[in-house]
């Protein structure tokens, strides 16, 4: 059957595709049809995540054969070249992209049965690095430097084709778990002064007990944050405040205060 490809800006390209377990007739009739796709388009290559199939599949045909390699990986790569390469995902764009000149690849066939190839030639080899692209939720501009994939990204602007998600928020939600957090250090901030006041102890033992639960619920916020936060990055490529840096060093500040001020609470607040 003849499938509907995914061109830019629909966003299913960035699915990351799940290894192939069952080599059943429902894998054959995938096959099937990115062939049927790949004859009705006059196509030299798919990846099935280009007919919105999440799987690691990728089908080329090389005279007029169609091979067939499901769950790719490369296991070996050599020699850097730079590759003049054009996709479907993105129309009438066409970048140099620094791919590996040969590859070892491994992969199965429809049966199931694990197959090895030492790929030497450019052609084949650049195409599977480009179709291996996609399994795992990327496109050749992902290759490329940020101003260089921005301009790229504004070139199909003017072509009127534009992302449904196109820039970062001026507030992200994951600022909620930061906030939060904040708001926990803060009052075991306040209980380090509570020896400073005539509490009794058991009143004192109520503050340490507090200050024992906040800790863990800070760290497990700050998990939180930085889950939160790789997922949104993934939705805002060009977006500079989601980088990775900015977040771990989020999660250490209030890690660290998190520790100290329980230590602190444990020699000045603990009445035991």
């Amino acid at each position: 059957m003849i499938k509907e490809l995914v061109i830019y800006p629909d966003q299913r390209v960035n699915i990351a595709c799940t290894d192939v377990r069952k080599f059943d007739e429902k894998l054959h009739e995938v096959l099937q049809n990115m062939k049927d796709t790949m004859q009705a388009h006059h196509l030299e290559a798919l990846s099935a995540i280009q007919i919105a199939m999440p799987y690691n599949i990728i089908v080329i045909k090389c005279d007029d054969i169609y091979m067939e390699f499901i769950n790719p990986r490369i296991i070996k790569a050599e020699g850097n070249i730079r590759s003049l390469e054009k996709t479907l995902y993105y129309p009438n764009i066409e970048q140099t992209i620094p791919r590996y000149g040969k590859i070892k690849l491994i992969y199965e066939d429809r049966s199931g049965n694990v197959n090895y190839m030492d790929i030497s030639d450019t052609t084949l080899s650049t195409t599977l690095q480009r179709k291996i692209d996609y399994l795992f939720g990327g496109t050749f501009l992902d290759k490329l430097d940020k101003g260089h994939r921005q301009n790229v990204i504004d070139a199909l602007a003017k072509d009127g084709l534009m992302p449904r998600i196109e820039v970062c928020p001026a507030f992200s939600k994951k600022d909620y778990f930061v906030s939060f957090a904040d708001k926990l250090l803060f009052l075991m901030g306040l209980s380090l002064l509570s020896p400073l006041f005539n509490f009794s102890k058991e009143t004192m033992q109520v503050f340490y007990i507090l200050d024992k639960i906040f800790f863990p619920a800070v760290i497990l916020l700050m998990i939180g944050f930085f889950f939160y936060a790789q997922y949104e990055a993934k939705q805002y490529k060009q977006c500079s405040s989601c980088q990775i840096g900015n977040n771990i060093g989020v999660i250490i500040k209030r890690s660290v205060a998190a520790i100290i001020l329980l230590a602190g609470s444990y020699f000045l607040v603990n009445p035991n």
